[in-house]
């Protein structure tokens, strides 16, 4: 059994905490491709993007752990260009998943009231010329600290919970509930040891302060506050007509 996570901090921070016998069997895969890994081998878990269960409703999600924001902290950032009247365009970078993609459609009209057009990116960053939502660990050396925009905080504030970005599933549901049987108070050990955890990672130093401040707005616990929020998230494109059915997800 393998367990397959996403190339971002807070996976890594979930990586790091598990126990030794359990750390030889992490693989890191790009988001988007995870739910394919997981098909190959019905037996192995990972973390997959929550939209993911739009097109996945079969699969099974832990109902211990996910990854969660509600602040300062996310996965995901936005860069907004200087001096511009009008927002026409935002460029996804970086480890683009589901959520970001139907998110960003979402989320402008309901806060912004604009419509962008929303494109696919692979070119160098250029922050004079564009707005961009970045994805995962290319955030770990980009200004975030200075003038990114945590998109998990627009996302909290649109559904007034937590925003449950990451969701721990398998095709196998004896599998997923014999991984986490062992896991508890997960928040509580990450906190415990983030010195020891941001060491590894040697990030920059201001952005080393600024998850060590925050930190608590992150949740590896999935209590009922984040299984209420996934339930309003995951509605969320079926009230805008990106969907034609609601999803009711399968816990393990």
């Amino acid at each position: 059994m393998n367990i397959i996570i996403p190339q971002n901090i807070y996976a890594t921070f979930f990586a790091l905490s598990l126990p030794d016998s359990q750390k030889e069997k992490i693989m890191v895969k790009e988001s988007s491709l995870i739910v394919q890994e997981l098909e190959k081998n019905k037996d192995d878990i990972g973390f997959i993007p929550s939209f993911d269960l739009l097109r996945h409703p079969e699969i099974y999600i832990s109902k211990k752990i996910a990854i969660s924001f509600d602040g300062l902290l996310s996965n995901s950032y936005l860069y907004f260009m200087p001096e511009q009247n009008n927002l026409d365009k935002i460029l996804l970078h970086g480890d683009i998943t589901s959520n970001d993609l139907l998110l960003t459609k979402i989320l402008f009209p309901e806060q912004y009231g604009v419509e962008p057009e929303i494109a696919l990116d692979t070119q160098a960053i250029d922050f004079e010329n564009n707005n961009y939502l970045i994805v995962g660990i290319e955030n770990d050396i980009h200004p975030i600290t200075n003038n990114g925009i945590s998109f998990s905080d627009h996302v909290a504030e649109l559904i007034d919970y937590p925003y449950v970005n990451f969701v721990l599933a398998s095709y196998n549901k004896e599998s997923l509930v014999e991984f986490e049987e062992n896991l508890t108070n997960l928040n509580e050990q990450i906190n415990k040891n983030l010195q020891e955890y941001l060491g590894k990672l040697k990030l920059e130093a201001k952005l080393n302060d600024l998850i060590v401040d925050n930190i608590s707005s992150v949740y590896f616990d999935f209590t009922k506050n984040e299984k209420e929020a996934l339930d309003e998230l995951l509605k969320l494109p079926y009230y805008h007509g990106i969907t034609e059915d609601l999803v009711e997800v399968k816990f393990a």
